[in-house]
């Protein structure tokens, strides 16, 4: 009885030893064997009971402890957005995604379509002095404009203000207080031509409609030339009989004249765009010469008047216009030689100021 005992303590302790001995995987379970133990306890070695055969009972505890595995799979992400169901949402518009909500559109991009080496009509229908206290000008201008890179260009500008005379502030002067403006500051501009170049510094576009992309530049430009000029003689005024005297006008002559402005481009498409712009025109006012006459010529001629002699028979420069102060006005009995004195009080005191001609330009143009 007592080596069987002994003989299966052994072997528990000998299995013991073994599965601690043992490296255990990370994944494998544990096993745990209890020491056996009798089922009553006996300090002495021989059965009380002779006869009875007593069986040992062994108690074994097993201890699983499982570890759950690494998981190496990287973690879910989640789905991508679904399409938007909307077929606009991927329509291009001049290349710009304008109808889809995740995508931003920058407002300022390169230009769909260059304006390197073309060369520019523009029309300006309606041209307006914006400046006029003393005299008013409309008029129409055209422009040529060849543009050497995307913003710099060479511009040539001309045309003529079809109607140009003193505005009715001036005019009042004269009837109610017999008091007219200086010709520094009445002085009428006729035609002009002038060259220079035209800078864009800033372009942009915005959506048009919903469906076109329009193309928006501020556009500064400057230049020289020369013009045209003349002056109010005699204002028109209305006679004691009711009827009308027309205004009589004199010629001044060219003179050197330059241009700085500034204004707004807008494109739509290839081909077409429309202007609008606000332009300086500064001339001398000076004037030496009324109808070619300067103030020696024009003296010569007032002395014949003064002695009741025909003007026309005064030696004169050969520049002088005898024929507009001789004879009278069509379908008028007024006589031309009333301007005589009129032109030679413009020449006797030349003026040195400058004048500002400002206008304000509309006009639509053509590319090619």
């Amino acid at each position: 009885m007592t080596s069987f005992r002994d003989s299966l303590l052994l072997a528990a302790l000998l299995g013991a030893g073994v599965v601690q001995a043992a490296p255990l995987a990370a994944d494998a379970p544990v096993l745990t064997v209890a020491q056996a133990t009798p089922a009553a306890a006996d300090d002495d070695e021989e059965d009380p009971t002779p006869g009875a055969k007593t069986t040992p009972t062994t108690t074994t505890t097993t201890t699983t402890t499982t570890t759950p595995a690494k998981t190496n799979a990287p973690a879910a992400t989640a789905a991508p957005a679904a399409a938007s169901s909307d077929p606009d949402a991927q329509k291009l518009v001049s290349g710009a995604p304008l109808y889809n909500p995740h995508v931003a559109v920058h407002i300022v991009e390169q230009k769909a379509y260059s304006d390197a080496r073309k060369v520019e009509v523009v029309l300006y229908p309606v041209q307006m002095q914006v400046n006029g206290k003393f005299t008013q000008h409309f008029g129409t201008m055209g422009s040529v404009v060849y543009h050497l890179q995307e913003n710099f260009g060479l511009q040539i500008t001309g045309g003529g203000n079809w109607y140009n005379v003193e505005s009715g502030f001036n005019g009042e002067l004269v009837d109610k207080f017999r008091v007219e403006a200086q010709a520094a500051t009445s002085l009428l501009w006729t035609w002009g031509v002038m060259g220079g170049v035209e800078v864009t510094p800033l372009y942009g576009k915005f959506a048009f409609f919903e469906g076109t992309l329009a193309h928006f530049s501020f556009v500064v430009n400057g230049g020289l030339g020369a013009g045209g000029t003349r002056h109010q003689l005699k204002p028109e005024s209305q006679r004691s009989d009711g009827t009308i005297s027309q205004a009589t006008y004199g010629d001044t002559g060219a003179r050197f004249m330059g241009t700085l402005g500034a204004g707004f481009r807008l494109q739509l498409g290839e081909r077409f765009a429309f202007r609008l712009e606000v332009r300086d025109v500064v001339y001398t006012a000076r004037m030496e010469r009324v109808n070619g006459c300067n103030v020696d010529d024009l003296r010569a001629m007032d002395t014949k008047l003064r002695s009741g002699q025909d003007p026309g028979t005064a030696v004169v420069s050969g520049s002088c216009d005898r024929d507009s102060f001789t004879g009278t006005i069509p379908d008028t009995d007024i006589k031309r030689s009333n301007d005589v004195p009129l032109a030679l009080n413009l020449v006797k005191i030349p003026s040195s100021d400058v004048l500002n001609n400002i206008g304000l330009y509309l006009g639509i143009s053509f590319l090619f």
